[in-house]
C-alpha cells in the first residue's frame, strides 16, 4: 500500500525536564517520529523512513503501526545506544539539549527522578556538565554513521503524494528528493544544524528543489545573520521556489507570501504545553498535509499549528495516538475559519 505521506527522519530517546520541573526519562521521540505523527494527524497513513536502534522501545513502535504510520521503510539495527540528550526547559520556551547520559544516570547520582526544583536541576546541569563519557555514541552520531538510503524505502511507496525531510545532511536530503520527485512528490524540509550552519550558496541544490522550507527562529537567523524575520524569508524566497515559513514557538509561524511580497503570521494555538520536544518536527508533519490538500502555505501553517499543539500538552512522540482524526478537522474549523 503507498502512504499518503513520508517523512525520512530519525528515531530517538529523550531525556527531558519540562519547565515547571517535571522529570520524563527516555521518552521515545525523533524528528522523523513526531513529524510522522504531526501528519498523521490529518491523513491516514504515513510512511517512515528512518533506522531503528535495538534500544529504541519496542512498544512505542507497536503503536506507531497501530496508529497508522507505515514502518516499512525502518531500517532495524541491534546495536543498543545507552545516552540520551537531555532536554531541559526554561519558562520562555528557550531549552538546553547540549547535555547528555543514559536515564538511569539521574538516580544513580542521587536526584529524585519525577520532579527537580531549580536548585537541583542547576546541581545536575553542572553533574552533567563534568560527566566525561567519550566512548558513548549519541543518537545523532549513529545516524551520521548510518545514514539513510533510498534502497530501505519499499517500491510501493512510489506514488507518495508528498514527503517532508527531517534534518538530514544535504546529500541525504537530495538522495531522497531523486527517489521521489519522479512520482510527483511535494517535498518539505526542516534544515536543522544540518543545513542553518552552511553558506546559502552551498545549499542551494537542495533549496531549488523544495516546495517548502521551515526553519526555526533560530535557524532562520543563522542563514540569514542580523536580519529580522521578515526580510531574512525575502532572501530564502529569493532562493527556494517553493513556500518558505519560520516556526516562532509559541508565538506561531511567520509565512511569506508570495502574492503580496510580506509576511503572514500564523497564531499558535493556546494550549496547557507540558514538553515543546518535537513541536516543530510535529507543525512541519502538519504543514506537509495542508500543503499537499490545499496548495495554500498559509492554510498548511493552520495544519502544523494544530498539529504542533496536540504534541506539547504531553510526553513523547507517541502519546496522540491514535488520532481522533475528525476533532482535529473540527479544531480546524473553529480556530482558523472565519
Amino acid at each position: 500500500m503507498t502512504p499518503d505521506l513520508v517523512t525520512v527522519g530519525g528515531l530517538t530517546v529523550d531525556n527531558v525536564v519540562a519547565a515547571d520541573g517535571t522529570v520524563a526519562l527516555g521518552q521515545a521521540g525523533g524528528n522523523g517520529a513526531y513529524s510522522a505523527v504531526g501528519a498523521l494527524h490529518w491523513v491516514g497513513h504515513v510512511g517512515l523512513v528512518s533506522c531503528a536502534v535495538a534500544s529504541y522501545p519496542r512498544d512505542t513502535l507497536e503503536r506507531f503501526g497501530a496508529g497508522g504510520v507505515d514502518l516499512g521503510g525502518v531500517a532495524w539495527s541491534d546495536e543498543r545506544l545507552t545516552s540520551c540528550h537531555w532536554f531541559i526547559y526554561e519558562e520562555d520556551g528557550r531549552r538546553d539539549e547540549e547535555l547528555s547520559s543514559p536515564p538511569d544516570a539521574l538516580g544513580e547520582a542521587g536526584f529524585p527522578t519525577d520532579r527537580l526544583e531549580p536548585e537541583q536541576l542547576d546541581a545536575w546541569r553542572a553533574w552533567l556538565a563534568r560527566r566525561d563519557a567519550p566512548d558513548e555514541i549519541s543518537y545523532s552520531e549513529f545516524r551520521n554513521r548510518h545514514p539513510l538510503m533510498p534502497s530501505q524505502i519499499p517500491a510501493s511507496w512510489a506514488g507518495v503524494k508528498g514527503v517532508h525531510l527531517a534534518p538530514s545532511q544535504p546529500d541525504v536530503m537530495l538522495a531522497m528528493i531523486d527517489h521521489f520527485a519522479p512520482g510527483g512528490a511535494i517535498f518539505t524540509a526542516d534544515p536543522g544544524g544540518h543545513l542553518s550552519s552552511r553558506p546559502l550558496d552551498e545549499i542551494a541544490p537542495v533549496l531549488s528543489r523544495l516546495d517548502a522550507f521551515l526553519p526555526s527562529e533560530v535557524e532562520l537567523e543563522a542563514m540569514v545573520p542580523g536580519a529580522a524575520p521578515g526580510d531574512a524569508l525575502r532572501v530564502l524566497a529569493g532562493r527556494c521556489p517553493g513556500a518558505i515559513a519560520v516556526k516562532l514557538g509559541p508565538k506561531g509561524a511567520l509565512v511569506w507570501d508570495r502574492t503580496t511580497d510580506a509576511p503572514v503570521m500564523v497564531p499558535a494555538m493556546r494550549v496547557a504545553t507540558l514538553d515543546p520536544t518535537g513541536a516543530g518536527d510535529s507543525f512541519s508533519g502538519g504543514f506537509l498535509a495542508g500543503l499537499v490538500e490545499t496548495g495554500d502555505p498559509v492554510a498548511a501553517a493552520r495544519f502544523g499549528a494544530i498539529s504542533a499543539a496536540r504534541i506539547v500538552t504531553r510526553f513523547g512522540a507517541d502519546a496522540p495516538l491514535p488520532v481522533d482524526r475528525a476533532a482535529v478537522r473540527d479544531t480546524l474549523n473553529k480556530e482558523f475559519q472565519p
